[in-house]
């Protein structure tokens, strides 16, 4: 199923609704975890690749007087690291672990990952999703089957999955359907929605990024 920018996210409450989640984006260098997270946010396509250090974005979601704030932190795909690695891992509430459909060892990656963050949060029941990203490149040029990925994510592990593709814009409104779906909080599509975005560099960023505060955008639609 393919969503696009047109999509919006609105949210209502459970019966014991918490009103702040940190997603916590993850996975090897250069798969698309800063293109994911810039068509979600801000509807845009970042086409040059640049090496995240640790970068902290928040949308917040308002639908009739219900309100979530979402912070996303976007994280290196380095593994040079491994402090800011564990202290991402302590602090989020879910988890979206992101490889390329075209590289083998970005789903090793994910793997290795996955195994990390069980191993520090022994409590168990931690949301995580599992990204299939750039399945614009075609079928031909994957190096991982769908089905193949799928079975071994739902069934074995016991973990979301969702194939996308940031560049095209497909499914990414889907990602955080389904991270939100495990962490019980209710949603639904709509365009009846005011949301507001930021991004705020994290204490991971250089000086210069600590100092600006990237560009807010709002959106309002009269319900």
């Amino acid at each position: 199923m393919s969503s696009s920018s047109s999509d919006r996210l609105s949210v209502s409450s459970t019966s014991s609704p918490k009103s702040h989640y940190r997603l916590v984006v993850m996975g090897g260098a250069a798969v698309g975890k800063t293109a994911i997270i810039s068509q979600f946010l801000y509807d845009q396509f970042v086409s040059e690749y640049k090496e995240t250090i640790e970068e902290l974005h928040r949308g917040e979601y308002d639908m009739n007087g219900v309100h979530l704030t979402l912070d996303i932190l976007d994280t290196s795909g380095s593994l040079s690291f491994p402090a800011m690695r564990k202290l991402a891992i302590d602090n989020g509430d879910a988890f979206v672990l992101v490889y390329s459909v075209d590289d083998e060892s970005s789903f090793q990656e994910v793997s290795s990952l996955r195994q990390q963050i069980l191993d520090e949060r022994p409590e168990g029941d931690v949301p995580i999703v599992i990204v299939a990203n750039k399945t614009d490149i075609g079928d031909d040029r994957r190096s991982i089957l769908p089905e193949t990925a799928e079975s071994l994510v739902c069934l074995d592990w016991g973990n979301g999955y969702v194939e996308a593709s940031a560049k095209d814009n497909v499914n990414i409104v889907g990602i955080f359907k389904e991270i939100l779906r495990q962490s019980k909080v209710r949603y639904e599509l709509s365009p009846a929605v005011r949301r507001r975005r930021e991004s705020m560099p994290s204490s991971g960023g250089d000086k210069k990024k600590q100092g600006k505060m990237a560009k807010r955008r709002t959106q309002s639609v009269n319900t």
